[in-house]
């Protein structure tokens, strides 16, 4: 079970300040989100076939390098090929 104190602590790490009906909204969201997971926790996988890609290697496209065709990062006309970002007084 989330206690009220929980989700407060929660937000204390956040660097978040929570107000009480913002602790209420979030300690019932998290008690469905765990209670989802239990759920999911019930499964049984022992039986379950893995699944298998449907598209085999050959039919995928050759994966290789290609020259890019503009100056994305605007430092073909400068000397020392860096990035000018802006100045930081």
């Amino acid at each position: 079970m989330v206690t009220k104190d929980d989700v407060r602590h929660l937000g204390w790490l956040s660097r978040m300040d929570l107000s009480d009906d913002e602790l209420e909204k979030y300690t019932s969201q998290i008690e469905q989100i765990i209670a989802y997971l239990g759920m999911l926790d019930k499964i049984e996988l022992e039986k379950a076939e893995p699944i298998r890609a449907r598209k085999k290697y050959v039919d995928l496209r050759p994966d290789e390098a290609q020259a890019f065709g503009s100056d994305a990062l605007g430092t073909a006309n400068r000397k020392d090929g860096f990035v000018k970002g802006p100045r930081m007084v």
